[in-house]
């Protein structure tokens, strides 16, 4: 899914993932959205590489659209010095107040404005 950020002009790739519980954003996109040194209060977050400490935070973000419109929203990601596999976008604090639906066939994400 096409993604950006608010002070970043860079259209980025995220993968949607439904199943987790938060979105991730990579170690480098959270360092040029300037979070480069994160404060306590951690959270801790298991993932595929282990369970890691960072923080949630929450960010503008534009899910970026190939035909229609664009969805501009707040999204809370985790963010972690230690995560460099990508960005994810989960379902708590940012699929769950979007109207989604997907077409695995030919690969298309669709989203909306919850109603």
């Amino acid at each position: 899914m096409k993604i950006t950020f608010a002070g970043l002009d860079e259209v980025r790739i995220a993968q949607v993932d439904t199943g987790a519980a938060y979105s991730i954003l990579e170690a480098k996109v959270a360092t040029d959205l300037g979070f480069p040194g994160l404060q306590e209060p951690w959270t801790r977050l298991s993932t595929r590489v282990g369970v890691l400490d960072g923080q949630l935070i929450r960010l503008p973000v534009t899910l970026v659209a190939d035909d229609g419109e664009s969805l501009n929203l707040e999204g809370v990601f985790f963010v972690s010095a230690e995560w460099h596999g990508g960005t994810f976008l989960g379902y708590t604090g940012l699929l769950d107040r979007v109207r989604i639906a997907l077409d695995s066939p030919a690969n298309l994400f669709y989203f909306g404005e919850e109603g």
